[in-house]
């Protein structure tokens, strides 16, 4: 038994196991697995997930020691192998002295290899991280108990693998093709409405934008892959980001939300305050691990992020603003389309009861992720473009309910009226209805997951639930 407590990054899950191993190797992983023959097992990696994917009650496996990265020539491609617990940034310090990245980054480099493609981390402009994985490679129990380390490469079984929640056995390692470093150009722009900014994104296909609350005008930030020269600027462009937006941002937005407190404050700072902050048409080319990757996990925060596909952003978004703006105290910013459906839905009493309970204060991001060739990723499956739709919060542990309630409301809403499906690594209320609906494809993860893991030992009690439609 053991007293060990783990808190992910937000401090929302909190979970004490009764047993935690951390092998060093894949032969010490599998003496481990033989002697929990028959508990429920889970892996944590660096817990940068909101969502209850990572919690562990009896067996927790933490696999931060598995960190190896191997790279192999084949015919002029370079192909990479990396161990479970290997983080993106220590994968990039790798690949980059051998002018190689990996296919597609997400906004931050904290998480493990494993854990980022299990729930479908993502960037802009290109399909998530897990499409481009060609190979896992996972410890389970063979048909007789044993502990054995299992290749997928192809069919059903690695589309499920890409995005598994870690619900198909231990990943072990995961191989893909690396590409060429390349650089991006970057500069920021003021828009009066979408339109306009979805305009620009055939010339700048990796960008993403900001919806602004209270001031109700989007911030593009515009990003293109580019052959030009990094920028003889790019150092202090990367300051400025730092300074002015990872952190001085990122302070402002927490002085208001956790000590002033005031919905007064946070609204004339967006209206006023925050535009100026952002400097506006400088144009900068550096490397694209550099320009793709903030550093958002300075400050403690929580996030609900939804996918809606492009033909339905503009009404989400729409909705969006009625929800923040009641949710604010304005009561009659929703439509009566919008109060129709939240009624049909009986969420009207949770909406009313929290009017005035919550003023946003963080800035609405949105990303353009390509269709994933997985079976569940939130981009699994469409054949459309997704737009994930972010929502963050700084405010402190206590004082988060409101927000909460808006997280359920806006994934119902959204997922009932537009078929939009919450990031599984983030806030993520939902039922196994709703996953029922929202992912064509799920029985085939189901029957793909049951081959490989017979007993069900490496799900938790909110997979079995919410993706199998098990009750406990």
């Amino acid at each position: 038994m053991t007293s060990e407590t783990f808190s992910n990054f937000g401090g929302n899950q909190w979970f004490q196991p009764n047993v935690v191993y951390r092998p060093r190797d894949e032969a010490e992983l599998l003496e481990i697995m033989g002697r929990s023959r028959g508990r429920a097992i889970r892996v944590v990696g660096r817990l940068h997930s909101w969502s209850e994917a990572a919690v562990g009650n009896d067996v927790v496996i933490d696999l931060r020691g598995l960190c190896d990265v191997s790279l192999e020539q084949h015919e002029g491609r370079v192909w990479v192998t990396a161990s479970c617990g290997c983080q993106i940034k220590t994968l990039q310090a790798v690949l980059g002295p051998a002018g190689l990245t990996v296919p597609s980054l997400g906004l931050i480099n904290e998480q493990s290899i494993a854990g980022a493609i299990s729930t479908g981390t993502h960037g802009s402009g290109r399909p998530s991280m897990s499409n481009f994985i060609d190979e896992v490679r996972v410890a389970v129990y063979d048909a007789s108990g044993v502990p054995v380390i299992r290749t997928i490469g192809g069919g059903d079984e690695l589309r499920a693998a890409r995005c598994s929640l870690g619900a198909m056995g231990v990943i072990v390692s995961v191989g893909f093709w690396a590409r060429a470093a390349y650089r991006v150009e970057e500069h920021f722009r003021q828009y009066e409405n979408l339109d306009r900014v979805l305009a620009k994104e055939e010339e700048y296909p990796l960008q993403q934008f900001f919806l602004m609350p209270w001031w109700w005008k989007y911030i593009a930030q515009h990003r293109r892959e580019t052959a030009e020269p990094r920028s003889w600027w790019a150092s202090l462009y990367r300051l400025y980001v730092f300074l002015q937006l990872d952190v001085g941002l990122h302070l402002l937005v927490w002085f208001v939300a956790r000590l002033l407190r005031s919905a007064t404050v946070a609204r004339f700072a967006y209206k006023y305050v925050t535009p100026c902050m952002v400097i506006k048409n400088w144009r900068v080319v550096d490397d694209a691990d550099q320009q793709l990757v903030m550093e958002h996990e300075l400050f403690q925060h929580i996030e609900c992020e939804m996918f809606v596909v492009r033909s339905r952003l503009r009404e989400s978004l729409e909705i969006v603003v009625q929800l923040l703006k009641h949710f604010d105290g304005e009561r009659e910013a929703l439509a009566d389309s919008t109060r129709d459906a939240l009624r049909r839905l009986n969420l009207m009493e949770d909406v009313e009861a929290n009017c005035g309970m919550y003023t946003h204060h963080y800035p609405i991001c949105v990303r353009r992720v390509l269709p994933d060739d997985t079976l569940i990723s939130m981009a699994a499956g469409n054949a459309e473009a997704c737009y994930a739709i972010s929502f963050i919060s700084y405010e402190r542990r206590g004082d988060r309910a409101a927000f909460m309630a808006f997280s359920r409301v806006v994934c119902r809403l959204l997922g009932d009226l537009f078929g939009a499906r919450p990031h599984w690594g983030k806030v993520c209320p939902l039922t196994a209805d709703e996953v029922e609906r929202l992912y064509p494809a799920v029985q085939t993860f189901r029957d793909t997951c049951g081959e490989i893991d017979r007993a069900g030992v490496f799900r938790n009690e909110w997979i079995e639930r919410v993706v199998f439609g098990k009750s406990s």
